[in-house]
């Protein structure tokens, strides 16, 4: 069976929605205006937006299809953005037993702070829970305590060190913050994305959803809030590095700038497409200003990755709106972005319809 996705689900996939991938690149874009004079960092970006404006024109389709309510079970406008109703979350904790993962499941599709207030009197010490419980840590010092919890439970896990390196250094407390950014080097970047997806997708399966429309709401709704902070703790360390720099400090500034290289490799590595364009970002934040031959074609490398990424999001969004696409074949997509990561989810997918 073929299906169609809506113009809004195309708007938000390419994961953790458009916006936050927009975001990135307007980022980047910026960036690169402020290293560069000659107008020419812009053009990318403005082709960007006029083939995604492109995209979500609706195709006209030779032959009736079934309509896409049909096809996801749910209204076209509502297949992202709904959140379940009070008596499905109920029904999908209570048949969980109440889990820990049921629980934060609840608190994410709209169930109130209270599931989360009883993840954290139940599990206390569990990473996902830690670090659920940020969204509400909006004080500084508080979030700073949260993140001292997540890294004695979760201490092979980098976010909880570049977390609280980032509070430090907005604190001024830069001995503190190098301390913290030490100890995350090295280490992979967990913000929980597939685990929270596979729960999420259980509690819209558990309410009788179509499981094509279940997979992509639960993959493709989340914020990555956390890993979009990482892009501001990139230009913080730019920031500390030059401080070091003015100082005479070379040692300390190549230290850095090492770290710094070092966290953009890591959340290039982490899997999702918005952690790779974060992790773009901030490596090319580390290399502005060296005149290496190894730098530049770093550089060169990474506008080549991100061209390709970028790329192959906006072919899989034209896809997401051709009949043509059988809806089996994105249930394999949305499993093979769990499993091996957006990118070569994307990968799979054009390599099975080339040319479109």
């Amino acid at each position: 069976m073929a299906v169609r996705f809506p113009k809004k689900a195309v708007a938000w996939l390419p994961l953790a929605c458009l916006l936050a991938l927009l975001m990135v690149l307007s980022w980047d874009r910026a960036s690169e205006s402020s290293a560069s004079s000659d107008g020419t960092a812009d053009k990318g970006g403005n082709g960007l937006a006029s083939r995604l404006q492109e995209s979500r024109r609706e195709r006209p389709a030779a032959k009736r299809n079934r309509s896409l309510s049909e096809a996801m079970g749910g209204s076209p406008e509502d297949v992202i953005e709904e959140n379940l109703s009070a008596a499905q979350i109920h029904a999908f904790v209570s048949g969980r037993n109440r889990s820990m993962e049921s629980l934060l499941s609840a608190f994410r599709l709209g169930g109130g702070k209270a599931y989360l207030e009883e993840a954290l009197e139940r599990f206390p010490d569990h990473p996902q829970v830690i670090f659920a419980s940020l969204s509400e840590a909006h004080d500084p010092a508080k979030r700073l305590a949260v993140l001292e919890n997540l890294k004695r439970v979760d201490p092979g896990n980098a976010l909880g060190y570049c977390l609280s390196a980032r509070g430090l250094l907005d604190l001024g407390k830069k001995d503190e913050a190098l301390a913290e950014l030490r100890q995350m080097a090295g280490k992979p970047v967990n913000d929980f994305t597939v685990a929270n997806a596979q729960s999420d997708e259980e509690a819209y399966l558990s309410s009788d959803y179509p499981a094509t429309k279940a997979k992509m709401a639960a993959l493709f709704g989340s914020t990555k809030t956390e890993i979009l902070r990482l892009r501001n703790l990139g230009d913080s360390m730019a920031k500390l590095q030059a401080e070091y720099e003015s100082a005479g400090d070379s040692g300390s500034a190549q230290e850095v700038r090492d770290l710094q290289i070092g966290l953009g490799r890591q959340l290039q590595n982490s899997g999702t497409i918005v952690d790779a364009l974060v992790g773009m970002v901030v490596e090319k934040s580390a290399l502005a200003g060296l005149d290496s031959a190894e730098s530049q074609a770093r550089l060169e490398e990474m506008a080549r990755q991100k061209e390709t990424l970028t790329g192959n999001a906006e072919r899989i969004m034209a896809l997401m709106g051709d009949p043509a696409v059988e809806e089996g074949d994105w249930s394999l997509f949305f499993d093979r972005a769990k499993l091996f990561g957006a990118a070569a989810a994307n990968d799979w997918m054009l390599e099975k319809y080339p040319g479109k």
